[in-house]
């Protein structure tokens, strides 16, 4: 993100389509360009397949400006799955 003003908003929406075989095995975070991380997912939803939706988070700490970065971490062995898209809206 470059050429915004300010910090980001207390509603700034994150969208995730991740297609994996076991979602149960996720933790998810949002990256803020200092390094802050913001949890999105953190190993719920048992042996349902892929993390699709939309999250919600105040953000309003972080200036706008920056790298923003999605982390996915697969916390079990033995399921595959890989980042289909992802969003930030501010």
């Amino acid at each position: 993100m470059s050429g915004r003003t300010g910090n980001a908003p207390s509603n700034a929406s994150i969208n995730v389509n991740i297609v994996h075989t076991y979602r149960g095995d996720l933790k998810v975070d949002l990256v803020a360009p200092d390094g802050t991380l913001y949890n999105i997912h953190n190993r719920t939803g048992g042996s349902a397949d892929n993390l699709v939706g939309t999250y919600t988070k105040s953000l309003t700490s972080e200036p706008l400006n920056g790298t923003w970065r999605l982390r996915v971490n697969d916390n079990a062995a033995g399921d595959t799955g890989y980042i289909n898209s992802w969003s930030i809206t501010f």
